[in-house]
């Protein structure tokens, strides 16, 4: 029996490939738009003095002309957009060599990026609100290599498209690890257009590949996600049976955890648009994935660190500017506080609903699964964000948990990752979000981390536990006091700054220097300082005392620990930050100490890993300095 070919791919090696030509109409809107509203914004105030004068006749000309004027420069400024759009896409093109995939770009500059098909990482795909109602997305390869390599990113694709790209990306890797880059098959029915077309060539596709080994999983995992042909009895997970390639039932495997947002209707909840095609499925099976439920998705908004902190800065900046307004126009001191009061708390309660409606929006219709070897997760709800990761990409697993969620009982997980600098839209705002890491899980209990990284990433399975820590000494517990109560306790230095400042007021108050001008505004600047030193002194108190609260949980539940293979570095506190990396992603392991850590024998232990554009340090404090000696030679390169 001839047996078939497992490198068959949907894109026709060597051929120059466009990406969607709403590249040339929907991104001129886009940066037409985002100019005439910096325009109108930056000119406010003209805009208004000119239609006034209009208004008034100050001016000798038709309203009608100059509304006419206004069109016709708005409808030149979109024209030479889209011409300026349009040679791009004509000069812009994608190919898949027999060893690698370029981009090519630019008008005047002709630029060609290229990525070794061994060298591919990661394949994601990126959507703004735009981009969803149309159907495209961005494609974004990562290579390996960190920030010293650029990544590269095809804009305005069709959903249908990028799907097929990512499959054909990591089959042709490998066919390139297998030595056979010259046998790939190229299958010309599925590359016609036709969405019946691609559908049944991806699935045909998806069946030869159904007996590709996956990731194992835990048994409940796979009870869980498993299902049962009616054709030919086969016990199969995913989408098809490996065994007669039948499509799974619409009732299996296993409803995942929903909540509200994930059934959308409309425009908004669907994530192929108008453009998007077809699904492709020429994609190895799932293994195992989950979603966020209504509770999960709930507790996650209300305790994200993002609309408290942004809400926080908004309401100090009120009350400095208050108080700044205050020194200048004492006359006005009570009626501007009176006006001021509903401003802070109305405007700090408005941002932190719109902080909170931004991050339900940003989890909405999560999705984490775990494909072959790789690690996808998919989440938003307006604009849509799906990324992956290879399990040997994977730099550490952080486990964290802020004061909230430590306080429930949940945690966020996230991997640590290497994310390649971008070649196209070098200002995405996903960049600096990828320097975090890949969130797994945004809000979980911390007894079902086990569950969920056994079924993301088996592979760490045997890493350490908590449990199995090596505790500090005794002399880290008096250290950590005067670490976070004193030398970092920037709560105590505000108070001292205040005090200062306030003291230095009154007295060239008290010298005549600075004069006020009547008895009665000399007193109510005294109320208002003694006022505030007394609350700043109390905030500094209630600050002083959490953090020593700190210093003792984490001088008692601290520690580190190793195996063979992994390294587990926990950092215990009103919050708590877990790390795991595996010994062969260490970039470098060292210890350093002070004249005082010298003294008592105790160093920092510190592990440096190449996650994010950056590197990112895991490092715990005062540990036993024979101790730190162990943990260097464990480091230590082996054979």
């Amino acid at each position: 029996m001839e047996q078939q070919n497992p490198f068959v791919g949907t894109f026709e090696t060597g051929r120059h490939y466009k990406v969607h030509k709403s590249y040339v109409y929907v991104a001129p809107v886009v940066a037409v738009f985002v100019a005439v509203f910096i325009t109108l914004l930056n000119g406010a105030k003209g805009w208004a003095e000119l239609f006034i004068a209009l208004k008034n006749g100050d001016i000798n000309a038709s309203p009608l002309l100059v509304i006419g004027l206004a069109v016709l420069g708005l409808a030149v400024l979109v024209g030479l957009f889209v011409l300026l759009y349009w040679l791009g896409w004509k000069n812009m093109s994608y190919v898949f060599d027999e060893r690698e995939f370029s981009f090519y770009s630019g008008i005047i500059t002709k630029r060609r990026v290229h990525v070794p098909y061994a060298r591919v990482q990661s394949v994601n795909h990126r959507a703004s609100i735009i981009q969803r109602i149309f159907g495209v997305c961005t494609v974004v390869i990562d290579s390996a290599g960190g920030a010293s390599n650029k990544g590269v990113r095809v804009p305005y694709l069709r959903l249908e498209t990028a799907e097929r790209m990512r499959a054909e990306l990591f089959m042709r890797k490998a066919a390139v690890a297998a030595g056979a880059e010259g046998a790939v098959e190229y299958l010309a029915h599925a590359d016609t257009g036709s969405e019946a077309g691609v559908r049944a060539e991806a699935e045909r596709v998806a069946r030869e590949r159904a007996q590709a080994p996956v990731a194992p999983v835990s048994a409940a995992a796979v009870a869980a996600a498993s299902w049962t042909c009616p054709q030919c009895g086969k016990e199969n997970m995913g989408k098809f049976c490996g065994g007669c390639g039948t499509q799974a039932p619409a009732a299996a495997p296993a409803a995942m955890p929903s909540n509200a947002l994930d059934t959308t209707m409309g425009v908004v909840g669907d994530w192929r648009g108008v453009y998007g095609g077809a699904a492709a499925f020429g994609e190895e099976p799932v293994s195992h994935e989950y979603g966020l439920t209504n509770h999960e998705l709930l507790l996650t908004t209300i305790s994200h660190d993002t609309p408290i902190g942004v809400a926080l800065t908004v309401g100090l900046t009120f009350v400095i500017t208050l108080a700044l307004v205050l020194l200048v126009q004492d006359e006005a001191a009570v009626a501007i506080a009176k006006l001021a009061f509903p401003i802070v708390i109305g405007s700090t309660v408005l941002v932190w609903v719109l902080g909170l409606l931004t991050v339900m929006f940003s989890y909405g219709n999560f999705r984490a699964r775990r494909r072959g070897t790789r690690i996808e997760v998919e989440r938003g709800l307006l604009a849509r964000e799906s990324s992956g990761i290879d399990i040997a990409r994977v730099q550490s697993i952080e486990v964290r948990q802020s004061f909230i969620r430590r306080l429930i009982g949940y945690c966020e997980i996230s991997l640590g990752r290497i994310d390649a600098a971008g070649e196209q839209n070098k200002g995405n705002n996903n960049s600096k979000a990828n320097t975090k890491g890949l969130v797994i899980h945004p809000f979980v209990k911390i007894d079902r981390v086990d569950e969920i990284v056994g079924g993301l990433a088996p592979e760490f399975n045997d890493r350490p536990r908590r449990v199995e820590c090596e505790p500090l000494p005794k002399p880290a517990f008096r250290r950590a006091l005067l670490r976070r109560c004193v030398w970092y306790n920037w709560a105590l230095w505000i108070a001292v700054f205040v005090g200062v400042f306030w003291g230095v007021i009154a007295a060239l108050a008290n010298a005549g220097v600075l004069r006020f001008a009547s008895a009665a505004s000399y007193e109510q600047y005294s109320s208002f300082m003694v006022g505030s030193l007394v609350l700043v002194a109390v905030v500094c108190a209630v600050i002083t005392v959490g953090r020593g609260a700190g210093a003792v949980l984490w001088a008692r539940h601290s520690g580190q620990a190793w195996n063979d293979r992994y390294l587990l570095v926990y950092n215990d506190g009103l919050s708590t930050a877990e790390s795991v990396i595996p010994r062969q992603k260490i970039q470098a392991a060292s210890t350093r100490s002070n004249p005082f850590q010298r003294r008592l024998s105790l160093v920092t232990l510190q592990a440096i890993t190449a996650a994010g554009t950056r590197s990112t340090t895991a490092k715990l404090i005062d540990i036993p300095a024979e101790r730190g000696a162990d943990y260097l030679d464990w480091a230590k390169p082996r054979r």
